[in-house]
Order: structure tokens, then sequence, then C-alpha cells
């Protein structure tokens, strides 16, 4: 697990002021997500400890959690706008802006391992066209990104077969996993992370979808008190960190590639230790606190394994009709592609062995990036 002292969490939650003017070799980075979230804790407050030892001098961070200066719907404008140099984004969110980046999540729901999804999709997004394309079109330097556990069912009474699941509303990451609920008799509601808590209390929510470290770190067992250990799917689409086109203009090629290898330690951290390790010790806490843990009732397993062995052939017609992509036989090939390369990469890598991971991200994508002219088109 991780530890206070290694992550700083003292300093490094410490808010830059918003009016504070900032020289052109200091970065500041910001989410709206709240500093005890795994995003920020690793993403965030851990890569800017990661900085100055692969950066030296070149360039400093500032961090901002829970930042008022983005927002879960505006990131990509405002890192655009240049409101803050660098922050993260969740494509979910705004599918018309990134039909290409939804579109590889229409595979979401048959992968399993977190640690080849984060590197899967970093390689993805910062070597594949297509997405290069859309992020240069939306003004946004791409740099890493972010990856979950597989998602549960969080839920205000008890959600264990398809009988229970007629009626109860769900708020779920994706066309993919929405579709399925549907099918399956639920309806499907949108609310941002932030306003889960909420609709949950209020009963606007009858389920979440997302893991039980998270569930832990935003309090919802106050107001959902069943989980049921139906793996629904990993959450990956979106940024990690991407940059305002003049911000990464004006770093010196040793400062990009000190952030970017800050990255790879912040994201094998987060997937290691925030992620697979801190789920084990939140189930644990998540029970000593009253909730109740359900296993799937049979025909829900049923239902959803059915829906995710059909997904891989609904999906060509899906991204080429919904996300209105030609080529998107090639699109979602050169995706698997991808995520087949990192789960064979990991195969006999320890689950444990966060500096393996980092030094893959490092040699296997940053390091074939030409940071002469990547990100400067």
């Amino acid at each position: 697990m991780f530890s206070i002292t290694r992550l700083g969490l003292a300093a490094a939650l410490t808010l830059a002021p918003a009016s504070a003017v900032f020289a052109k070799d200091t970065v500041v980075a910001a989410t709206w997500l709240p500093p005890q979230h795994q995003y920020s804790r690793y993403l965030y407050s851990y890569w800017a400890e990661r900085v100055p030892v692969h950066a030296g001098d070149s360039v400093k961070v500032e961090i901002e959690l829970g930042s008022a200066r983005v927002t879960p719907m505006g990131n990509l404008q405002e890192i655009a706008d240049g409101i803050v140099d660098a922050s993260g984004h969740f494509a979910q969110y705004t599918p018309s802006d990134l039909p290409v980046a939804n579109a590889v999540e229409e595979l979401g729901m048959t992968f399993t391992d977190p640690r080849v999804m984060i590197a899967a999709a970093t390689e993805f997004n910062a070597m594949d066209p297509a997405q290069q394309a859309e992020w240069a079109d939306l003004g946004v330097v791409y740099t890493s990104s972010y990856a979950t556990n597989l998602y549960v069912l969080i839920c205000n009474k008890p959600i264990v077969t398809l009988e229970d699941m007629k009626g109860a509303s769900l708020r779920l990451p994706g066309r993919a996993p929405a579709q399925w609920a549907n099918e399956a008799g639920a309806t499907t509601v949108s609310f941002n992370t932030n306003e889960q808590y909420g609709a949950l209390d209020t009963g606007a929510l009858t389920c979440t979808t997302t893991t039980a470290a998270d569930a832990f770190v935003r309090n919802l067992h106050e107001v959902a008190k069943h989980i049921t250990t139906l793996p629904v799917t990993l959450f990956w689409a979106g940024l990690g960190h991407g940059y305002n086109p003049d911000t990464w203009a004006s770093l010196s090629v040793d400062a990009r590639r000190g952030l970017l290898y800050a990255n790879a330690d912040a994201m094998a951290a987060l997937i290691v230790e925030g992620t697979l390790q801190e789920e084990v010790a939140a189930r644990e806490k998540l029970t000593a606190l009253g909730v109740t843990f359900h296993e799937p009732g049979a025909d829900l397993v049923a239902h959803i394994d059915a829906f995710r062995a059909a997904q891989p052939a609904a999906a060509v017609a899906i991204v080429r009709d919904t996300y209105k992509i030609a080529d998107a036989e090639g699109l979602l090939a050169r995706f698997q592609a991808t995520v087949d390369k990192w789960t064979a990469l990991l195969a006999d890598v320890p689950v444990e062995d966060t500096e393996t991971l980092a030094n893959l991200i490092r040699t296997e994508i940053y390091d074939k990036l030409d940071l002469e002219t990547y990100g400067l088109n």
C-alpha cells in the first residue's frame, strides 16, 4: 500500500493560488477530482514528487486538487484555452467531442487487467494517427491515461438477480455498459462522479458503478450499503494529463521527457497501489462500516457474460453508425492489437512490480516519441 510519507500529501495537497503568475518553466496542473481520490493522489500528488527525479531543474510543477478552475464537462476547453497548463478529462463525459476515444471503449467490457489497460491506452493515445488527430483538433497535447479496476454495482438496496435489475436506475461508464443495463431491465441516468453521492442518497440512483476503493474514498458507504461483486467493465478512456499546446511548446525537450517519465511512475503506482492493493483494503474497511457484499445471481452473471461475448462483433457497426467512424474495423483492430501487445509484455510481470511496469511504459511508449516534434503540430 502507499504511505503518507511517500506521497508527501501535506505538501502536495497545498493549492496553488489561482492568481499566481508562473514562469514558463512552471506547469500548473489541476483536477476537479477531490484530494482524497486515487486519481488526485497518484496522477497529481505523487507525479509532482517524481517530476524533479526525472526532470531535475528543467521544469517545476504546481498542482491544484479539487480545483474550481476546471470542471468535469469543460476540461477539454479549459485546457485548450490555457485556464491551466495541464489537466485530465474523462472521454465518456463528452462523447461527441471524442468519438475515437469513446469508440475503442466499446471493447471495455471484454478486458480485465487495469495494468494492461493503462499502458495500452497510453500507447494508443500517443501513437495512433486517428486518436492523435482527435486530440490535436481539440487543442490538447495528450501525455497520459487513467484506468480503474473492474467496476461493480454500488447500490442503496440489494441488486443481485435479473429481477432486481428491473426498474433500477443505474449510473454506468459508457454506451456499452448502459446498453447492457437497459437490456437487463434497468434505466440509466447520467451523473458525474461528484454527483453520485447525492443521487444515491435521494434515490435518483439505485446503483452507481465504480470500484470498492473509489466507493470508500468518496464515502458512498453512507448512502449505499450494498455492493454486488459483478464485474461490469474497466474505465479508461480519456486523459490523465493533457497539456495546453502553448505550454507544451514552451517547455524544453528535457522538461517534456521528465514530465513523461514521471507519468510512468505515477500510472504504475496508481494501478498497483491505488487500484489493485487498495481495492483489497477497501473491501475490509467497507465491511467494517456496515456494507454488505453480495455475490451476483447466476442469471445476472449469465446475462452480462452473454452481452460481453457478443460485444466485439457488435462493436464494429456501433462504431461506424454511432461514432461515424468509417474505418471502424481498422480502429478496433488497432486498439485490440495494442492491448494484446501489453498483455504479452506484462504476462510474466508480478502484479506488485511497479518498477517494471513504469520502465516498460517509458521504453515502449515515451522513448519512442520524438519529443522535438511531439505535440507541436
